[in-house]
């Protein structure tokens, strides 16, 4: 395999990261937290609940667990695209 391979292999595995990336910060902003169900005697467990005319109800505290959480793997893609041009830029 020649070096001009490689680095076209290298430059779409990138292209790849970097899309997956993408795809998991739009997630990220877009993820809520529908509050949880209430037990039988009708508590919900003291939690917090943002009401939004457009989103409706949701947790604002578990919501941004949950976005965070995506974030982090979207860094991860995100670094795995730059490490692999850097490789590319380096060959």
């Amino acid at each position: 395999m020649d070096l001009s391979a490689i680095k076209t292999i290298l430059n779409f595995s990138a292209a790849v990261a970097a899309l997956v990336a993408s795809l998991m910060w739009w997630r990220a902003s877009t993820v809520l937290i529908r509050p949880r169900t209430r037990d039988n005697d009708g508590w919900s467990g003291g939690q917090v609940i943002v009401s939004h005319e457009k989103f409706g109800a949701f947790d604002p505290f578990e919501t941004g667990v949950a976005q965070s959480k995506w974030n982090a793997w979207a860094a991860m893609a995100a670094s795995v695209a730059a490490v692999l041009q850097g490789v590319v830029l380096l060959i």
